[in-house]
């Protein structure tokens, strides 16, 4: 019920044994806590009328009670209202809980440290040495050493206990009846050497319930006989002592650090651990760090990458109940696993990862499908050139402007993911692959399509794309493998014929080497050709329709710095944009401006009519499942028989006839 001002008797009651604010007013008054309830909720002997009712099942009886008595004109009751007011439930179940206070036991966080410094007592507490330890280590990201430092500043005493638990670690504490003294044995050594009954029952299995309790030591100072306390121990207490319990001679017998402690230093700390970060500050990575300082005031890893929750696409946690909760083989067989890892490997994990469908198909559209078109582009034009399996590596300085840039940009690409991987940043990585890969698709492949295939005519060229496509989608593939093992295994071994990609090395590639200036150079470019596809659509002249000229005025930041290349840059520019000249001027203004001549002639109309009839064929021919590697025959209207060998280069046609419609067929 509320406390008000204006209303009440002005007495406050709290119940010292029944929740949380009043047991801590209780501590600190020194109040006595008298137990009421029993582990199942049900209402203890010596609580009278209330004795063997569940608290939980019967939450009337003392309304009831109250109810009765004032019925009698006792006035026991002032008013009863419903009041509205939050409650504690499962997590799981969701089943109302009960505040029960118990006996626990706990590590005290705020007493001087027993342990000898130098041959004097170093009196820092366990909280204070644990800070200092948690300082050393590397967090990422970086606001996980606040995290952690609030818990280890505000947490109260190590509660180490679990009550009525059955599978556990049983706590080796053993406590005297008597003198109220208790021992904590720290081996089986030591449990063997003061067990007084029950060793030969023990003897040969595992310290756990039943077998541990078979055991009774003597008391040092009354020499009664003690047996086990009941509890066992928080899972944390095992997680944490992993760096010294887990080690071991051929993963057989004692531990290392037991056993060989110069040995065991050889892999001491750990160099990298990650887990989630909501709950591990208060327990894995604690329990680590509260572990590890005192037993050698030392931090157990070096690094701990920490990643934020994995939520559904809607923002909302995974469960059946609410519909968006995926499982791990359905999620596998409906996205991918190379898409399921791309999604965790892009994500910043200081971030909730979305999760679900949609967002995985967004996934594998922009990244992994183009991937493989790149491929499936590769290999389909290698098949009908016969230029598989080139050998040789491309020499940079003798390749054309392009492909001198996309090597330029592997080279840097592999270099960030290198960087980036080795300093535990998947990222950044990820984020420079994926502009790679856009760079290759959307400009590299895009504007060497009509150097391969069948209207391509200059061998030397075409040589010369396949080797640097080739290079890069082996050298690719292996960066990849980390990330997309399965792609980049496919992509490996139908181009080199090994036996795996993941028994490759990293890339060296150290005959590339990358031109900053001519990367430069290139984002100038598709600068100018971005603005003029925006002209052009705003002018609603479609590419397919050439014009004559083109002028790009060229401000000093965008200012081109290999003036040899400038007969490229302008080629990729005409092509890309369907112009017949390019003319490339500085400019004094601050924004890169485009602009055409305008005037469509006969001529130029003509043309774009000519490519508007190959877009048409080209697409009859995929309608027909027509491949590459066949011809076709085709009847096209007899006034562009003037084209007839652009046409046919084009579209691959073995014979052309002419009538009033299109009409494509298969060839012999």
């Amino acid at each position: 019920m509320p406390i008000t001002t204006d209303e009440g008797t002005g007495l406050v009651h709290t119940a010292v044994s029944a929740g949380t604010e009043d047991f801590r007013l209780g501590k600190k008054l020194g109040l006595p806590m008298i137990p009421v309830i029993a582990d199942n909720a049900d209402y203890l002997p010596h609580m009278g009328f209330l004795a063997g009712k569940n608290a939980k099942k019967h939450p009337e009886i003392i309304l009831d009670y109250l109810k009765d008595k004032d019925a009698l004109g006792k006035n026991w009751v002032f008013r009863i209202e419903r009041y509205k007011h939050r409650y504690p439930g499962c997590w799981r179940c969701k089943a109302e809980l009960v505040w029960k206070v118990a006996d626990e036991w706990y590590i005290a966080m705020d007493r001087p440290s027993l342990k000898l410094q130098s041959g004097k007592q170093d009196k820092r507490t366990l909280r204070e040495r644990m800070i200092e330890v948690a300082k050393k280590i590397t967090w990422m990201p970086e606001f996980g050493l606040d995290r952690e430092l609030d818990w280890l500043n505000n947490m109260h005493d190590w509660l180490i206990s679990k009550k009525n638990r059955y599978w556990g670690l049983a706590l080796p504490i053993y406590e005297c009846p008597n003198c109220m003294r208790f021992e904590v044995i720290g081996s089986k050594e030591e449990l063997k050497e003061k067990a007084v009954k029950g060793w030969d029952s023990f003897e040969g299995h595992t310290p756990h319930k039943p077998y541990i309790d078979e055991i009774l030591i003597k008391c040092t100072k009354c020499a009664s006989e003690l047996k086990r306390i009941g509890d066992v121990g928080s899972p944390w207490l095992d997680a944490g002592i992993v760096p010294y319990s887990t080690m071991k001679e051929g993963n057989q017998g004692v531990p290392l650090y037991l056993k060989d402690k110069q040995e065991w230093r050889k892999w001491f700390p750990a160099d990298f651990i990650t887990e989630s970060f909501p709950g591990q500050f208060k327990n894995w990575f604690y329990a680590m760090i509260a572990m590890s300082t005192v037993l050698e005031d030392a931090n157990p890893y070096k690094r701990v990458l920490g990643f934020a929750t994995l939520l559904g696409e809607d923002g909302k946690p995974m469960h059946k109940s609410c519909g968006n909760s995926i499982a791990f083989h359905e999620g596998a067989d409906e996205i991918g696993v190379d898409v399921m890892r791309w999604m965790y490997a892009r994500q910043n994990p200081a971030e909730n990862l979305l999760f679900g469908y949609t967002v995985a198909s967004e996934v594998r559209r922009q990244f992994y499908l183009l991937l493989w078109n790149i491929f499936k582009f590769y290999r389909m034009n290698t098949d009908f050139d016969a230029m598989r399996n080139l050998t040789d590596a491309p020499i940079i300085q003798n390749l054309p402007v392009l492909d001198q840039w996309i090597l330029s940009r592997l080279k840097q690409t592999e270099e960030i993911t290198k960087i980036s991987l080795s300093a535990y940043d998947p990222k950044q990585a990820a984020q420079a692959i994926e502009e790679f890969t856009q760079d290759l698709s959307l400009w590299y492949i895009r504007r060497s399509r009509d150097r391969v295939g069948p209207s391509a005519q200059d061998k030397d060229d075409k040589k010369s794309f396949y080797s640097s496509t080739q290079f890069i989608l082996k050298n690719l593939s292996i960066i990849l493998s980390p990330f997309l093992p399965f792609m980049s295994e496919e992509i490996y071994t139908s181009l080199t014929g090994s036996a795996s990609v993941h028994l490759e090395n990293w890339p060296e590639m150290s005959n590339i080497i990358v031109d900053d200036k001519l990367v430069i150079d290139m984002t100038t470019i598709r600068t100018i050709v971005e603005t003029g596809h925006r002209v052009r659509k705003e002018k609603q002249i479609k590419v397919r329709q050439p014009l004559s000229s083109l002028t790009a005025q060229i401000p000093k930041p965008f200012a081109l710095h290999h003036k040899e290349h400038r007969k490229q840059y302008k080629k990729l520019i005409a092509d890309e944009l369907n112009v017949k000249e390019v003319n490339l001027q500085s400019s004094t203004d601050d924004v890169l401006q485009v602009s055409y001549d305008l005037e469509i002639t006969d001529e130029l109309r003509f043309e774009g009519e000519v490519r508007d009839l190959i877009r048409a064929i080209q697409n009859q021919r995929k309608k027909l499942n027509i491949t590459i590697n066949d011809t076709i025959n085709i009847t096209i209207p007899e006034k562009y028989k003037s084209h007839e060998q652009n046409i046919k280069n084009h579209v691959q046609a073995q014979k052309i006839t002419y009538g009033s419609e299109l009409h494509v067929e298969k060839g012999d």
